[in-house]
């Protein structure tokens, strides 16, 4: 049965329950009853909407949800499709343009190894030419020197000189021959006088046509034997003559003794010539001072200085090709290494790849990538050290590097020492998100000896005061917390005690000391409070909520009485103490924590970090006592008055695992949410008819201002109860499904971790894969 207006309603039976349908037919206006107060808010949802539609509107929406999900996964994984192929397309014009280059490169080598080799076979047809020159001179001299001493020297070249030389030996011939005849003589017991002994004619000027002819050599001194004399002879000398044979008329030699045969006699202060022809040959030598022998020395000079010209050319000749050679192939190598390297690089840097894709951080694991084959090598940690570094190679792929590197050092610990003495010495050249996954791979080694070179490189940067440096030193200390002892505690605090400390150096010493902490016995630990309350008195403001955190982690309650004194004092200070009970590794702060956040007169900031506070110790995971845990938990449960704050609680159960006292808090909570639903749906009812009442009564006078209004605050109390009705179905549904979880979730064997704790975990490290 269907209301319009201006025309009257049929009477309805009396048990028959009247419906209010929204819409009108088509032909008649639809009038909109709507307050003008509610003009300005904006409608999620129909103000009549029946538990089912509303069931199956949060059904479409979850679906529309889902699939929008679905299809901005889809978009994601073609987006990353896309970029793999934009990769490998610039990867693939990379090795394209490399292929070029070098064969370009090669081409560029060969082209100069051939003009080198050209080079040399020129210089070396220059040398020949020379060579060939140099014996045809040589050839032509020595027959120009022997035409010359085969020439007949014509008598009147004999000056007067010569003629008196010759007479003299003559003479002194003479006069050995009458020496030897006597000896001979007297050696065979003849008298002297009884000796007849022919005596040599002596040879009398003849005329200038009957003169006998002289065999005269025209030859040049000698230069090695002008070099040897340390005197030269001067002109105005006799001439050095040797006379070859005896004069005619000459007494014949005896044949009874050889030694007495007549020799060659040389005049008196005259040696012969050290370049003489031997005896036999007839004639004699001509002065060395003559004009042709002069004439000869000089033609002898100039050509040995041209020669020596042209040999001094071609021997530079010969040293410009060979530095030309030696630089191109000093060259050719230097350039057939790097390209060596650049290539075993890239492929060591592909195998690297490999390894970060596939999660693998450790040398355990090698068989989950099969084809790499990790073979530890000195040569090969240096190139990708130098890569990591971004010295060699392309520095967008020093990851693939750092993983390699990585690897090898964790197999073998020489390699180890390697990559860590180099992260020592360039410590300045490694950013912070090298140094950092450089560390955070290395620690991953099983060898005990990892862990002492960590501290070694700790140890050579820990005394900078280079924030830069110090952030590297963090990294570096976050990894050493596993090797360290309790005892060690105090060098981590007085970190914490410095003014002028990097922040993340600063972060790595309070989770050093927490850890250290954490592991002591509880004996121990709750002796170290009195210790850590030492160090309050010269560390900064900043770092006292951190301090505050490590009393918390010792869990001696008898700090607590003292941090609730103190805390009244400053906000600032109240705040941080508020935060670190939430910390407390036992359940004796909650009550400290409930007292703050009834405290009215504290800050509004503190009484609802108090309640945060309750929260976080309730949901870290321990061994507790049901009841006591309800007793301990119930108010902030029975202070749960609203829908939103049951939902809020049950949220911080869902971390908790399986425990008999996780069950009946939730349980607790459910129980609530349900009877507040109880109590909530005949108020619904009722509210629902009254205003299907009221909107009957203004549909029949919507002039009516009375009727206008009552309807308007009849659906206004309809809307907050139906809200509050969806508000504890949200809940009960949210506890069913906590219930779900929470027993699937097997108890650990040990404390969990906190929420920090967590966010330590490696996997939040090695983000820069």
């Amino acid at each position: 049965m269907t209301d319009q207006t201006g025309t009257p309603s049929s009477p309805e039976p009396p048990k028959l329950r009247r419906r209010l349908v929204t819409a009108a037919p088509a032909a008649a206006p639809k009038v909109k009853f709507v307050s003008p107060a509610a003009e300005g808010v904006e409608v999620v949802k129909p103000r009549f909407l029946t538990p089912e539609l509303q069931a199956k509107l949060a059904q479409e929406q979850e679906e529309a949800a889902r699939r929008a999900a679905e299809q901005a996964e889809a978009d994601r994984i073609a987006a990353e499709k896309a970029a793999a192929e934009q990769e490998a397309a610039r990867i693939a014009a990379e090795k394209e343009a490399a292929r070029i280059a070098a064969e370009q490169e090669a081409a560029r080598i060969k082209a100069e190894q051939e003009a080198a080799e050209a080079a040399r076979i020129a210089a070396e047809k220059e040398a020949a030419r020379v060579a060939a020159e140099e014996e045809r001179a040589r050839l032509a001299a020595e027959l120009e020197k022997k035409e010359a001493a085969s020439a007949p020297q014509p008598e009147p070249s004999v000056d007067a000189q010569i003629q008196d030389a010759l007479a003299k030996v003559a003479e002194a011939q003479k006069a050995l021959a009458e020496a030897q005849a006597a000896a001979l003589a007297q050696a065979a017991g003849v008298a002297p006088a009884a000796v007849q002994t022919p005596e040599p004619s002596v040879p009398e000027p003849a005329p200038a046509g009957g003169a006998p002819k002289l065999k005269v050599f025209k030859t040049a001194a000698a230069p090695a034997a002008a070099e040897k004399s340390p005197v030269a002879a001067p002109e105005s000398a006799v001439p050095k003559l040797k006379v070859l044979k005896s004069p005619v008329g000459a007494a014949p030699a005896s044949s009874v003794a050889p030694a007495a045969v007549p020799q060659p006699v040389v005049a008196e202060g005259v040696s012969p010539a050290a370049g003489a022809p031997p005896a036999g040959d007839g004639g004699i030598q001509p002065p060395a001072g003559t004009e042709s022998a002069r004439d000869m020395a000089a033609s002898v000079d100039k050509s040995k200085s041209l020669l020596r010209g042209v040999i001094y050319g071609v021997c530079a000749l010969v040293v410009i090709a060979a530095g030309v050679g030696i630089y191109a192939w000093s060259t050719n190598s230097k350039k057939e290494k790097v390209e060596g390297e650049n290539a075993r690089l890239n492929a060591l840097v592909v195998e690297g790849g490999k390894l970060g894709r596939s999660r693998l951080f450790d040398s355990k694991n090698l068989s989950r990538v099969p084809d790499v084959k990790v073979v530890p090598d000195a040569e090969d940690a240096a190139l990708l050290l130098a890569n990591v570094r971004g010295v060699k190679g392309n520095r967008e792929n020093w990851p693939g590097a750092a993983h390699l590197v990585s690897i090898m050092a964790q197999m073998d610990d020489n390699i180890a020492r390697q990559v860590v003495e180099d992260m020592k010495k360039n410590v300045g050249r490694y950013s912070k998100e090298k140094y950092s996954m450089m560390v955070t791979l290395l620690a991953k080694s099983s060898s005990p000896a990892m862990r002492d070179m960590l501290k070694d490189l700790y140890a050579s940067i820990s005394e900078s005061k280079n924030k830069k440096i110090q952030d590297k030193q963090a990294v570096v200390l976050k990894y050493m917390r596993f090797a360290m002892k309790l005892d060690d505690l105090d060098d981590v605090m007085k970190i914490l005690q410095k003014k002028d400390a990097s922040p993340d150096l600063i972060s790595s010493a309070f989770r050093t000391a927490r850890y250290l902490i954490d592991e002591a016995p509880p004996a121990k630990r709750k002796a170290l409070s009195s210790k850590l309350l030492q160090y309050q008195k010269d560390m900064p403001e900043e770092n006292i909520k951190m301090l505050y955190k490590l009393l918390a982690r010792t869990g001696d309650p008898k700090v607590l009485d003292m941090m609730e004194k103190s805390y009244k004092e400053d906000t600032k200070k109240a705040l941080a103490i508020i935060t670190a009970w939430g910390d407390w590794n036992t359940d004796d702060a909650v009550p400290y924590l409930f007292k703050a956040w009834k405290d009215e007169s504290l800050h509004e900031r503190v009484r609802s970090q108090a309640h945060d506070s309750i929260l976080r110790v309730l949901s870290v995971d321990r061994d507790r006592d049901d009841n006591a845990t309800l007793k301990l938990f119930d108010p902030l449960i029975a202070d749960a008055k609203t829908s939103e704050r049951r939902q809020f609680l049950v949220s911080a159960f869902k971390r908790l695992s399986n425990r008999p006292y996780v069950i009946r808090l939730l349980g607790r909570i459910k129980q609530t949410a349900e009877d507040q639903r109880n109590a909530v749906e005949p108020k619904f009812q009722a509210a629902e008819e009254a205003l299907f009442k009221a909107e009957d009564k203004f549909k029949a006078n919507p002039g009516d201002a009375a009727a206008k209004a009552d309807y308007e605050a009849k659906e206004k109390i309809y809307n907050e109860l139906s809200s509050q009705k969806t508000g504890e179905d949200k809940v009960i549904a949210a506890v069913d499904k906590a219930l779900e979880k929470v027993r699937k979730t097997p108890v650990p064997t040990r404390k969990a971790a906190s929420a920090e704790d967590r966010d330590d975990d490696d996997s939040s490290v090695i983000k820069t894969i």
